[in-house]
């Protein structure tokens, strides 16, 4: 019988040995989430995202989710090819698992069932037996409550009617305005009431006072913009509700008003510039304000995703810094001076013959702390004063990821203020063009050059573009425009993207609008005072019944 020799069978080991080194080096597996956090509704069921790349089985692995609170929570723990959910935190039991079919293709996302507001916060996905850098992925949960807002009406104000706007169990706390039938804000009778309750929630209530419309149709509008959640509630009020004792009121301040009107109509221009410009610089206050907000949040998460950060250093090190820290008691000394550990404990870690002993003395104080979380984020600052190189030698790695993705957070917040100012100059521009409307067909006299230009952004289609071109008129262009206009996808861009090419074409013809609508606003002023004379008639006809009876009677016998 033949046998290889001892030399040849070294070198196939060997050879086997480099060939399984080259080929496992070759692609790195690690740990990724979601770029944005994940946003839900209190007792919806939720996903957190999280899977290996490039893509490998996870079956054999180690996946533990934690949440980032003031103290660790063990939310799921998945190992030796089954869940060992032993050490969860009650208030996660029987609502967490994971997609056990889905192991093998990398996918370790956990799904969390009937969510509540406390469960909001910071998960980590951690892989411990990855031999990689990235072994772990943090995944931001939003959640929120809402509700239909309700109206009722609260008694009259003038010649007006009060309406109250009441709406509860939100969260975050939301925002409330009052809008009438063309979506035109209106201003408020003071600023909202807010009520928190035991829960948490909270209720916003707002009153507004109305004069009487053609449609007397106004909208409560509550919305959430972290969220990103919105409730809307109409209400039409009755003609007959509303106060019918100011006529002659009415019918003076309409004469005064005509010459007002008259002598001074070259200031209309003017003074619609002006109302204009407040109710720009309203609005440029409320977005400053939204920013401001925005950043003082992201300066709380900065400080407190910094704390977590150390702490997490100090928990994930333990082992390394015991064996490695000569200076515990020095740490031990300042700690106490700070009064985050108590005196005998201290005593005891003084009085501890070597750095291990004093270092594992120390790790047990941290570990009782009332607010472990700070003892061990002011115990990394320490020891980072006391001994830089071996926080350098443990944390660079963590330290730089970390850092980007706090960065890439600050960004994605910024970016979220750019489109929520860009989207409310589109609604703006929007609503002027679908209140002057009827103003717009009879006086633009550019609208195929208007068509043609929302062609070439691909706004409008070609049959429609063509319709456009071939109209004998101007109002027929302006009406095809129109239809265009109101059939398009996102008629709110199309409609905004009309309003600045026309504002470049014809600027004249939006600067009229001023005088026009104002114009408008005395004729129905003027109609509703009509109406209001003949109701005057007719009841007193109704009220002189009998006496007009015997005296016209009267009349007839001496004839």
């Amino acid at each position: 019988m033949k046998t290889f020799p001892t030399s040849a069978v070294w070198c196939l080991g060997i050879l086997f040995i480099s060939v399984s080194l080259i080929t496992t080096g070759s692609s790195e597996v690690q740990v990724v989430g979601p770029a944005d956090p994940v946003d839900a509704l209190a007792g919806d069921d939720i996903i957190l995202p999280c899977s290996l790349k490039p893509k490998a089985s996870a079956e054999t692995m180690i996946v533990r989710w934690t949440r980032l609170n003031l103290t660790t929570e063990n939310v799921h723990l998945y190992r030796d090819g089954r869940d060992s959910n032993e050490d969860q935190s009650p208030s996660y039991r029987g609502r967490t698992s994971m997609f056990n079919e889905e192991l093998k293709n990398g996918n370790v996302s956990l799904k969390l069932t009937r969510v509540t507001l406390s469960d909001a916060g910071s998960y980590m996905c951690f892989i411990p037996t990855l031999t990689s850098q990235v072994k772990e992925t943090t995944v931001q949960l939003l959640v929120g409550a809402v509700s239909q807002p309700v109206i009722s009406i609260d008694g009259t104000k003038d010649w007006g009617v009060v309406l109250k706007c009441e709406s509860g169990g939100w969260f975050p706390e939301p925002e409330m305005e009052w809008l009438d039938s063309s979506g035109t804000i209106l201003p408020a009778d003071g600023p909202p009431e807010r009520h928190r309750d035991s829960e948490g929630l909270y209720t916003v209530r707002r009153h507004v006072t109305v004069n009487q419309t053609d449609t007397n149709r106004f909208t409560c509008r509550v919305q959430q913009q972290e969220i990103n959640h919105m409730k809307e509630t109409e209400i039409h009020v009755p003609d007959d509700v509303f106060p019918k004792s100011h006529v002659g009121l009415i019918v003076g301040l309409l004469a005064a008003a005509v010459v007002v009107l008259t002598a001074s109509a070259g200031g209309v221009y003017w003074w619609r510039k002006h109302m204009k410009e407040k109710q720009r610089q309203r609005w440029e206050e409320r977005d400053k304000k939204i920013i401001k907000d925005l950043e003082e949040r992201m300066k709380d998460y900065k400080l407190e995703q910094e704390k977590r950060r150390d702490a997490q250093f100090v928990t994930r090190n333990k082992d390394h810094l015991i064996q490695n820290v000569s200076e515990g008691k020095s740490i031990a000394s300042e700690l106490h001076k700070k009064d985050l550990i108590p005196d005998e404990m201290n005593s005891q870690i003084s009085a501890a013959g070597t750095s291990q002993d004093q270092m594992r003395l120390l790790f047990k104080a941290l570990e009782e702390a009332e607010d472990t979380t700070r003892v061990k984020s002011t115990f990394y600052k320490i020891l980072l004063d006391l001994e830089p190189d071996v926080v350098k030698d443990l944390g660079l790695f963590n330290l730089i990821g970390l850092f980007n993705t706090i960065e890439k957070q600050r960004q994605r917040w910024e970016e979220r203020v750019k489109d929520y100012k860009l989207e409310q100059e589109k609604r703006r521009d929007a609503q002027f063009v679908t209140r002057n409307k009827d103003h717009l067909i009879q006086n633009v006299s550019e609208g195929k050059s208007i068509a043609s230009e929302l062609h070439k952004k691909d706004l409008i289609p070609d049959e429609m573009n063509s319709q456009i071109s071939a109209a004998g008129t101007s109002q027929d262009q302006m009406r095809l425009l129109f239809k265009a206009l109101e059939e398009a996808e996102d008629t709110t861009r199309v409609k905004s993207t009309f309003y600045k090419i026309l504002l470049d074409l014809e600027p004249d013809v939006v600067k009229d609008l001023g005088l026009f609508n104002l114009i408008g606003l005395f004729n129905t002023i003027e109609k509703q005072r009509q109406r209001w004379e003949e109701r005057g008639d007719a009841r007193f006809v109704t009220r002189h019944k009998d006496h007009l009876i015997q005296k016209v009677s009267g009349g007839i016998h001496s004839i």
